[in-house]
C-alpha cells in the first residue's frame, strides 16, 4: 500500500438525492419488504395474551404506560377494540403537531360530558371540572378511558399539560392507557405526579415501523414548505425578548379571534364559515393597527424598533405579509388556528 497515493472518495452524496413529496416517502415505506414477519407476529400475539392482566390492573386502580421499540398504535388500538369496548374512549395522537390539552379537554367536554353548554375558562378550570364530573354520583358517564399515543410527544411535554393529564388520571374514574418512545420519558413526572399517574410499566417491544409517528418529522428527504414549523417557531420565539414574543403574541391572539367568529358566521370577506376554509393570510392585521397595539402594550417605542422585530420575524418565515389593492400592508402568521393555540400554550409569554 502506498501511503502517498491520493485518497479517493465517492461522488455520491446525500444532497444529490431526489426530494420526495410526503405521499411519494409514506408510500415508499409502506412497500418496504416485511423482514421477520412470523417472528413479529409471534411476539404481537405474545402480548396479546396479556390484555387480561392489563384490564385486571387498570380495574384495580392503575394507569398502563407501554415502552419498548416499535410501534405500539396497532397492538393498542386492538387492545382498546377488543377490551375498552364498555365504555367511551377517548383516542389522543400525541405525535399530532396540533395536538394540545385544550383539544384534549375540550373533546371531554364535549363529545363525551356534553356538559361544556360554552364554558369558558382556564386549562385549569377545565381540568377540575371534569375532574369534578367523574365524582359525582348522578353522572351520566360511569367511567371514561382515555388512549393517548405518544404522551411524552412534544406537545404534551409542558409541565402543565402533564400536570392536567395526571390529576385527570387520579380520579378512580377514568383510566388512561399510554405509550411513549423517548428515552427519557420517565424525566417527565416528578414525585406528585407519579404519585397521581400510578403507571404499571409495560415493554411491548414490537419491532414494527414508526410509520404514523415519524410522518410529521422534518426530513432533508422530504420537501417541506419554506416557512418553519411549530417548533422552529417556538425555538425562535425562546431565544427572543419578551417584548419581541409579546408582538409576536397580539398577532397570534388576533388571528384566533377572527378565525373563531369567521368558523360561527362568514366575515364578509369570501372566508369560509368552516374553520378548516380559513387562510391565515385572510385574517392578518394592518401594520398599522399593529403598530398602534404594540405601542399601547408598551411593546415598542417608535417604528423604527417596530420595523427592526418584523424583520427578524420575517427573516425567519414566522411573519409574513401581503399588500392590499389600496397598498395597505397585512402581517400573518402562516398557521391555522390550532396551530397558534398550541404555541401559545406551549411558551411564556
Amino acid at each position: 500500500m502506498n501511503l502517498y497515493d491520493v485518497s479517493r472518495t465517492s461522488n455520491n452524496t446525500l444532497s444529490s438525492l431526489p426530494i420526495l413529496d410526503q405521499t411519494e416517502y409514506i408510500d415508499i415505506v409502506k412497500n418496504v419488504q416485511v423482514r421477520h414477519k412470523t417472528e413479529r407476529n409471534l411476539l404481537a400475539q405474545l402480548h396479546q395474551r396479556q390484555f387480561p392482566q392489563w384490564y385486571f390492573e387498570l380495574m384495580n386502580g392503575f394507569n398502563l404506560i407501554f415502552y419498548g421499540y416499535g410501534s405500539k398504535r396497532q397492538l393498542l388500538t386492538l387492545f382498546a377494540k377488543t377490551v375498552l369496548k364498555d365504555k367511551p374512549l377517548l383516542v389522543v395522537n400525541g405525535c399530532l403537531p396540533s395536538v394540545s390539552v385544550k383539544n384534549i379537554l375540550a373533546n371531554i367536554l364535549d363529545s363525551i360530558i356534553k356538559e361544556s353548554r360554552g364554558m369558558s375558562g382556564s386549562v385549569e378550570d377545565h381540568t377540575s371540572f371534569i375532574f369534578d364530573y367523574f365524582c359525582r354520583a348522578d353522572r351520566a358517564i360511569d367511567r371514561l378511558y382515555i388512549l393517548i399515543f405518544n404522551i411524552d410527544g412534544v406537545n404534551l411535554r409542558s409541565e402543565r399539560t402533564q400536570t392536567s393529564l395526571s390529576i385527570l388520571a387520579s380520579n378512580p374514574n377514568i383510566y388512561i392507557v399510554a405509550s411513549v418512545d423517548h428515552i427519557n420519558a420517565g424525566l417527565l413526572y416528578d414525585n406528585v405526579r407519579a404519585s397521581r399517574f400510578n403507571w404499571v410499566w409495560h415493554d411491548i417491544t414490537t419491532y414494527e415501523p414508526y410509520i404514523a409517528e415519524t410522518s410529521f418529522e422534518n426530513s432533508i428527504m422530504i420537501r417541506r414548505e419554506k416557512a418553519l414549523g411549530i417548533r422552529g417557531i417556538e425555538h425562535v420565539l425562546g431565544s427572543l425578548t419578551e417584548n419581541a414574543r409579546g408582538i409576536f403574541k397580539i398577532l397570534c391572539e388576533h388571528q384566533i379571534a377572527i378565525i373563531s367568529t369567521s368558523t360561527i358566521a362568514g366575515d364578509g370577506h369570501g372566508i369560509s364559515g368552516k374553520n378548516h376554509g380559513v387562510k391565515p393570510e385572510d385574517v392578518g392585521v394592518a401594520y398599522g393597527v399593529l403598530y398602534k397595539k404594540c405601542r399601547e402594550a408598551w411593546l415598542v417605542s417608535n417604528d423604527l424598533t417596530f420595523k427592526t422585530q418584523l424583520t427578524e420575524f420575517r427573516d425567519h418565515e414566522i411573519i409574513r405579509s401581503r399588500r392590499m389593492a389600496d397598498g395597505t400592508e397585512i402581517l400573518y402568521i402562516p398557521l391555522s388556528k390550532d396551530q397558534l393555540i398550541n404555541i401559545l400554550d406551549n411558551l411564556e409569554f
